[in-house]
């Protein structure tokens, strides 16, 4: 095959030809999935069917069951009193169909608890709600809910479930599971744990949770999601084994993480819980077309970037001054206005647009009181900043603090049956719930924010277990939903108080790796849309290059599949590799870009390696930083569509063409072909390519590179090629 030669871009720091890598253990992506992403959630004229008597939900057109039935109810729990219940049974069940709205009704005869379930036909998709209402004349209490349709799985061999966002979980777990997985057990929950939290017992056993899930058999398929914007709550999926008979419970309702959602704990009488939304809708083709049609719907509820979206790349300066937590004597050493300056003139070297303050900036961390002593004045800084450097400011700022820097009447009151937590004598856990602590923190914070800062992220807002001290007027206990909307009820008012700002708020409960606990979608949005911007990128910050290495940070591209939510990550270049190959993973699937750390301060968590040269590794990212700052907009407003795992294509609506990043992650050299079709680069005209090999063909174009081992590769098609890089 002859391939027309074009003129290559140096592979992110080499001059040699660029390849595209297919990673060894993802063949079964590539070659069964062929995950090409057309911006569509497939076939618009696949419909779907629901028989409400029988429970089926099938695709009559795609001759496709994606459940037999029957729809499975079931509640357990206690009435008022300790008489104990638990029903599988729905009585006086009946159906009532109307235009393009089928409803069901019955109830649960041992607490009176009524039934009522709606299915709306919405196009090519079905929505479901069910709302539970408390009958009888004492209050009941729920321990477990379980309602959902079933799929018998004991002759499905080629069916799969995979989660959305997370197929890769943060830490690098597949959520990949064939019938043959869920028949043996072999599935689990990834689960973040702090020690130092008095957290619930999990509801987790028997049961998979996720913000969405994959229902398919390689070619068709089925896209559930569950949407609650009001609540903590996720799709949960049952695998039962009972009477030699495999089977699958799958959207509807029911409980996970610490039993979410929270407010269908407790039903007084006549007490109602509607529960959130799951979307049903079919597709064809790949894998990507499944996430597709997850991320059409998250879009459609508002939660995604504006078209105006442009952040501004960050220098963190806490990689090379160091964190010195709260020890004053370190602070006045280390981190200084001069090293502080520094660190702008190395952010305005490289190209950077903001300078961004870690840990270090106030007199004691958590105290949210900027050290003038240290620093000078906020806006003396942020002057010095912008006219010196070109730099604008952002900061982080944290909930709990150093022990004893805060009165007694502020901290958490635990209830006495939680569990101990690893007692942690050097924090003090606050309790933002209480409405003098939290007016107090807000003004700390609109005292340093008001005078101009242009990015905020809320870092260590996590919660410590719920709170019961009655002198702080709020509920008793505080739920994890309490806490959760305190945090972001401060994000909002920062934000309505400070027009302009950005914030970045880390998840409240599970804040940093492994897992996060509330739905990526949960109160996010621009503007009036939501209370914060933007999701914090799962902690790749430390050891970015062994993260990428291992398959962790694989879960940023199934993220970005599956939302047009803006991530922000800083990463240090010290831990990178000399062709920058994280840079450019981050740049690729990080919309809010931060990078720092020249030298790499043992503080901060991993040393540079041995032989590392710093001065080579600032060259290269100043290098790279001018080949992305001419490629931005595709990165932060462009469409992210997956061609493969390590295979990223970036368009802008109305551009044809688009920017390619392609990522060789093996120790060895690797070559590539593949095929971008006409319809992923909006033309059926042939373009200039850069970076590549490529051969027009009546589908589109074909590319060919090679690359070094831990290499990156950018690759520019149509208006893209035509940089001066």
């Amino acid at each position: 095959m002859h391939f027309m030669a074009t003129r290559q871009i140096t592979p992110i720091m080499m001059k040699s030809t660029l390849t595209i890598f297919i990673l060894i253990p993802l063949i079964f992506f590539i070659t069964s999935c062929s995950e090409r992403h057309t911006g569509k959630a497939g076939s618009a004229s696949q419909s779907i069917r629901l028989n409400a008597k029988t429970g089926k939900l099938y695709s009559p057109k795609a001759n496709l069951i994606y459940a037999e039935g029957p729809y499975h109810y079931s509640i357990t729990g206690t009435i008022e009193g300790g008489q104990s219940f638990s029903d599988s049974l729905l009585k006086e069940r009946k159906v009532r169909m109307e235009g393009d709205e089928t409803t069901i009704t019955g109830v649960f005869p041992g607490p009176n608890i009524a039934v009522s379930q709606v299915f709306r036909q919405v196009g090519d998709q079905i929505e479901e709600t069910i709302t539970l209402k408390n009958d009888n004349g004492k209050a009941v209490n729920l321990d477990d809910i379980r309602l959902g349709f079933l799929a018998d799985i004991s002759n499905r061999p080629d069916w799969r479930l995979c989660a959305v966002p997370f197929l890769v979980q943060q830490d690098g777990s597949r959520h990949d599971y064939t019938t043959d997985d869920l028949k043996r057990g072999k599935y689990t929950n990834t689960v973040y744990v702090d020690k130092r939290a008095r957290a619930p017992q999990l509801t987790e056993e028997g049961r998979l949770r996720s913000e969405g899930w994959i229902w398919w058999n390689g070619v068709k398929g089925l896209t559930v999601i569950k949407y609650n914007n009001q609540a903590i709550e996720l799709s949960v999926a049952f695998p039962v084994i009972r009477q030699n008979k495999a089977v699958l419970q799958f959207g509807g309702a029911g409980y996970s993480l610490y039993k979410e959602p929270c407010t269908a704990h407790h039903l007084a009488p006549g007490q109602q819980i509607t529960f959130g939304t799951t979307i049903y809708k079919p597709f064809e083709g790949t894998l990507v077309n499944g996430y597709a049609a997850f991320r059409d719907y998250i879009d459609s509820r508002g939660h995604k970037f504006p078209p105006d979206y442009n952040p501004p790349v960050n220098w963190n300066e806490l990689y090379d001054i160091g964190w010195y937590h709260s020890d004053a004597a370190m602070l006045k050493k280390y981190y200084t206005r001069k090293a502080v300056l520094e660190e702008a003139r190395k952010a305005k070297e490289t190209g950077c647009e903001m300078m961004y303050f870690d840990p270090g900036w106030e007199v004691a961390e958590g105290l949210t009181l900027w050290d003038s002593t240290r620093l000078g004045s906020v806006s003396s800084m942020i002057k010095t900043l912008k006219e010196d450097y070109g730099l604008d400011m952002g900061y982080r700022t944290i909930l709990h603090s150093t022990q004893g820097l805060w009165a007694d009447k502020f901290k958490l009151k635990h209830a006495d049956y939680e569990p101990t937590p690893k007692e942690d004598a050097k924090l003090d856990m606050l309790c933002l719930n209480f409405p003098e602590f939290y007016n107090i923190k807000l003004n700390r914070i609109l005292r340093i924010s008001k005078q101009g800062v242009r990015f905020m992220m809320f870092d260590g807002y996590n919660w410590f277990g719920t709170c019961v001290d009655s002198s702080h007027h709020h509920p008793v206990p505080v739920t994890t939903l309490d806490f959760i909307m305190a945090v972001y009820d401060l994000c909002k008012e920062v934000r309505k108080q400070c027009p302009g700002l950005i914030i970045e708020c880390h998840d409240p409960v599970w804040p940093w790796w492994k897992a996060v606990y509330k739905p990526n979608y949960f109160q996010q949005g621009f503007g009036d849309n939501g209370a914060y911007d933007e999701n914090w990128g799962f902690e790749y910050m430390w050891d970015c290059l062994n993260d990428l290495k291992r398959g962790k940070a694989l879960a940023l591209y199934y993220y970005n599949l599956a939302y047009n939510i803006p991530l922000y990550l800083h990463i240090t270049m010290a831990s990178d590799n000399d062709n920058c190959v994280f840079f450019w993973w981050a740049a690729s699937t990080i919309r809010h870009l931060g990078i720092g750390g020249k030298y790499g301060h043992p503080t901060s968590y991993r040393k540079a390696p041995e032989g590392y040269d710093p001065d080579k590794r600032f060259a290269a990212y100043q290098q790279q930083m001018k080949i992305y700052k001419q490629l931005k907009p595709y990165f932060v407003r462009g469409e992210f569509n997956g061609i493969a795992e390590n295979i990223h294509l970036h368009t802008l609506p109305g551009v044809s063409g688009g920017v390619i990043t392609a990522f060789n992650l093996t120790n060895q050299p690797q070559e590539l072909t593949f095929t971008v079709p006409f319809e992923m680069i909006g033309s059926s005209e042939q373009m200039a390519v850069k970076g590549a090999d490529a051969k027009w063909t009546e589908k589109g174009v074909e590319m060919k590179l090679t690359l070094p081992a831990m290499a990156p590769a950018i690759i520019c098609i149509g208006e893209s090629a035509a940089g001066h890089y």
